[in-house]
């Protein structure tokens, strides 16, 4: 059996939040490898987790992982599109995971996505998420901004001094991401800004030590 990845510090906060009484849980992005999933799976043994992702290159990885592990058994990986209507029931899930994955959506989009997040979830159920935030070091660097659309919310922006290496993400702080959450109906249990050095690599090999840790906002909300 291979090691699991490595987890993040968020990634182990997300998962002290679990018990074993949780039937349901979804996971939008799934995580490199799978490894949060086969976590979540290792806390909640009698969970169903549904795994998705829109990135077909990040399913077929991640799905070659999970084979080597027996709780795979009960983790469900799909190509899905949380801006589109989930094809789930009303109050579905109790624990919903999206670390790292809706800061790729624009300011309509991310409004649409949450719509359909407090859905799915189950009354008293549990919403755990992670965003890129607005005092990220690289947004301080006028020459690494390439654009900003008002309309949308998104910066486009050089990363990490990798001049070549261009992303695009919707920047959140801890009261934008409370907002928007809020707007949906969702109750905010913990909020908070913090620092983290992310891997700069699909296997979690090295941390990001090479440059300022990433600013992060995490959410755990309710419905």
């Amino acid at each position: 059996m291979e090691k699991i990845f490595k987890s993040s510090k968020s990634e182990k906060r997300a998962l002290k939040l679990l018990n074993k009484n949780m039937l349901n849980v979804l996971s939008i992005g799934i995580s490199t490898g799978g490894s949060a999933e086969i976590n979540i799976a290792r806390r909640c043994p009698n969970a169903k987790i549904i795994a998705t992702t829109i990135d077909e290159k990040g399913l077929q990885f991640s799905n070659e992982k999970l084979k080597n592990y027996a709780e795979a058994k009960r983790i469900v990986t799909k190509l899905e599109d949380v801006t589109e209507k989930m094809p789930y029931a009303n109050d579905t899930f109790d624990f919903i995971y999206a670390r790292l994955v809706l800061h790729y959506l624009n300011k309509q989009q991310l409004a649409k996505a949450l719509s359909e997040i407090y859905r799915v979830l189950k009354p008293a159920g549990k919403f755990f998420i992670v965003a890129r935030n607005n005092k990220e070091w690289e947004l301080t660097k006028p020459e690494f901004i390439v654009s900003y659309d008002e309309a949308t919310n998104m910066t486009t922006y050089y990363q990490q001094w990798k001049k070549e290496t261009v992303r695009t993400r919707q920047f959140l702080s801890k009261e934008q991401l409370q907002a928007v959450l809020s707007k949906q109906g969702f109750k905010i249990e913990r909020c908070k800004e913090y620092r983290e050095y992310l891997y700069t690599d699909y296997e979690r090999t090295k941390q990001n030590k090479s440059s300022k840790p990433n600013y992060l906002t995490e959410v755990v909300a309710t419905k």
